[in-house]
This record gives structure tokens, C-alpha cells and sequence, in this order.
């Protein structure tokens, strides 16, 4: 596959976007929507090139931090740090598949189960990686590590996510939260 050169986006300084372009042309990933397996194939290969990202990552105590590492028209990819009681609150991903990867620490995914009102958790450690579909609502707290970090892929990119809240009734949507004004809140 070639990669169309006007749809790609990096929060990135120029030189690694320039590495980042050959690292993702190498995995000859295939066009349109990516099911769960390729995704973790991303974050997994992604993962093993610690000198790809490492130095971008930022520790930030106060807010869960998150760069914008790669986006094509079929999927994105970004980088997180967790630091202590950081979660991702209840959620789910707008439509979109995801994977992710553990590259420090740990985290903790509590997450909706099958039959929509219960809850499931998982436990990942460095190493670790994880995926779901596109009805996958979950909550991904900090564990351990100075910072914990996670790489994650999406397909398609995300363009909201809906925030939810867990009641005795299930759960229940709060609000469709736009992609672009989750960037501005974290500006």
C-alpha cells in the first residue's frame, strides 16, 4: 500500500515523521477500515521501536497526556502516559475498532461486559496489549509505573468519543465529546 501523503498527520517533529512514515509503510498495512487483529499489530511492532517515541513522551502528573503520533484517513495512532488516579472514564470510541499496547507500568480496564450491564476488568502490564470493537465502552485507570505508557491505534480515527455514566440501571450515555474539542480542552 502507498500512503497518500496529504492525509497523513503527526503531532510529531518533522525528522520522526519522516522515521514514523517508513516504520508504518514497512508493516504494508492494508486500505480502509482495520479489524482488531492488524491493530494490535501496529501498537505491538510500534512497541519494539522504543527510539521512535520514547523521547516524546511527557510525564505529566496533573493531566493524562496524549500525542497525536500518527493519523492516516484509516486509522490514527497516539501515545499516552498515566500517571497516579488518572482514568479514561466510562467510554467508548465513536464507532471505532482499537488496540493498544503496554510499554510501561500497568493499567487496569474495567469494561462492559456482553450482556451490557455488568462489568469485566483486565490487568496489563508492559508488554501487555488489548483490543475491541467498535461497541466496546470502558474505563482505563493508572496501576503503576512513573509514568505508565500505552501505545493505541484506532480505525477509523477517532471522531468522538461518548462518555457514559455507571448506574443501577446500566449504563447510561452523558455526552458525545468531539474530537476536536477533546484537543482543545487539553491545549
Amino acid at each position: 500500500m502507498s500512503l497518500n501523503v496529504e492525509a497523513i498527520f503527526s503531532e510529531a517533529p518533522a525528522v520522526r515523521t519522516t522515521e514514523l512514515r517508513t516504520f508504518f509503510e514497512s508493516l504494508q498495512l492494508p486500505e480502509g477500515r482495520l479489524d482488531a487483529d492488524t491493530l494490535v499489530r501496529i501498537t505491538d511492532a510500534l512497541a519494539a521501536r522504543p527510539e521512535l517515541f520514547e523521547d516524546l513522551l511527557v510525564d505529566d502528573e496533573v493531566n493524562r497526556w496524549w500525542l497525536q503520533l500518527w493519523v492516516t484517513e484509516s486509522y490514527e495512532v497516539r501515545l499516552l502516559t498515566w500517571e497516579r488516579e488518572q482514568s479514561s472514564d466510562w467510554h467508548d470510541h465513536g464507532g471505532s475498532s482499537g488496540a493498544w499496547t503496554v510499554t510501561a507500568g500497568a493499567l487496569y480496564e474495567t469494561y462492559r461486559a456482553e450482556d451490557h450491564f455488568s462489568v469485566r476488568d483486565r490487568h496489563y502490564v508492559a508488554g501487555d496489549n488489548g483490543s475491541f470493537g467498535p461497541e466496546h465502552v470502558h474505563d482505563v485507570i493508572f496501576e503503576a509505573g512513573k509514568p505508565a505508557v500505552s501505545i493505541h491505534a484506532y480505525s477509523p480515527p477517532l471522531s468522538g468519543l461518548t462518555v457514559y455514566d455507571r448506574t443501577r440501571f446500566g449504563f447510561v450515555a452523558r455526552d458525545f465529546v468531539l474530537e476536536e474539542r477533546r484537543a482543545e480542552q487539553r491545549s
